[in-house]
């Protein structure tokens, strides 16, 4: 019998509950929140280089595939502003979400033209400070991806770590960022994503203060949009196995049993 993303996490809750303790899964706001949650795909190159972050084209366009042949939906920044801001949104069956950090030049030249031919939608988080520079997208790029349905956000200007910043710094970064971004598509830029996963308590209130509505981690697991400021998200790198793997391991298990 097959069953669905929600009977398999409402199960996976009682079990976890089970095995490691009623006290742990008592409050049934966790499972409610494990059977909303979204996985959030991190990706940052695709190509053919050979460091680890690098995902090659090959294998992104079998990712993507996948998710078009198995009933996955990707969400827009639209639809995720909506979770953030009523719990009860309206979702499709099957959500997930595809981010891309750091601008690098094969973001518009591969997986752009892949998420097109099948129909998806992703975000992309800009260092706002080498947008044009070598094997980084340029300003024309960054529009013609926000004018077919792509979102972009902040990556800050320079990629520095905000949690090791002093806070005009950590400031200066997140909001001169947002203000170029925003003059370059002429709307709202309400999403960040810390460089190098890097924050603190201190930075997360900057990060309000500038008017993010919301901050993308690299904290492993599904969004379970709890904290806002700092969702969790899934790393993929060039060694991991297949995306249904990966979302499985990397999300849903990170967030029962971590």
């Amino acid at each position: 019998m097959i069953i669905s993303r929600r009977q398999f996490l409402v199960g996976a809750g009682v079990s976890a509950a089970t095995a490691i303790g009623a006290g742990a899964f008592a409050n049934y706001d966790v499972i409610r929140h494990l059977v909303r949650s979204v996985p959030i795909l991190l990706y940052h190159k695709v190509g053919q280089d050979n460091d680890s972050l690098t995902v090659s084209t090959e294998r992104f366009s079998k990712d993507m595939e996948y998710l078009a042949q198995h009933g996955y939906h990707t969400l827009s920044l639209d639809d995720i502003r909506c979770r953030l801001t009523n719990e009860l949104a309206p979702m499709p069956n099957k959500p997930v979400f595809i981010t891309f950090d750091d601008g690098y030049l094969d973001n518009y030249t591969n997986a752009f033209s892949i998420l097109e031919k099948y129909n998806l939608k992703a975000s992309f988080y800009i260092i706002t400070g080498i947008i044009g520079q070598k094997n980084r997208v340029t300003a024309a790029q960054i529009r013609e991806m926000d004018a077919a349905g792509m979102g972009i956000g902040s990556h800050t200007v320079t990629h520095r770590s905000l949690g090791e910043l002093q806070p005009e710094e950590a400031m200066g970064e997140l909001s001169q960022s947002k203000a170029v971004l925003e003059q370059m598509l002429g709307k709202n830029v309400d999403f960040i994503a810390y460089p190098c996963g890097s924050y603190q308590h201190s930075t997360l209130q900057l990060v309000h203060k500038c008017g993010y509505k919301a901050g993308f981690s690299v904290r492993q697991g599904n969004a379970m949009f709890t904290d806002t400021l700092a969702i969790r998200r899934i790393p993929v790198f060039k060694y991991d196995r297949s995306i249904s793997y990966i979302m499985l391991r990397k999300g849903l298990l990170a967030d029962i049993i971590g």
